[in-house]
């Protein structure tokens, strides 16, 4: 059985920005941090290069994701 490859990031920007785009992140804790993973594909390495090249993206869309998913790592931060 072939292990599924996986990008760990602590940038919750990078991870806001991949959600925002429909790639939703797997949130784990790490020694007490919190690591967004998403699985790796042909459209992960397209939309990291979006990302890179400072891609313009709808500001009030965008803050809600990251709102949304800064709760979440706090609220995991709090359970360990």
């Amino acid at each position: 059985m072939a292990e599924t490859k996986t990008l760990q990031t602590l940038d919750l920007y990078l991870a806001s920005f991949l959600a925002f785009h429909g790639i939703e992140p797997l949130l784990e804790t790490t020694n007490g941090r919190v690591v967004f993973t998403f699985p790796v594909s042909d459209e992960l390495y397209k939309l990291l290069a979006r990302f890179n090249s400072n891609e313009n993206i709808p500001v009030t869309s965008f803050v809600t994701i990251v709102k949304m998913l800064r709760g979440r790592m706090l609220s995991m931060r709090g359970q360990g």
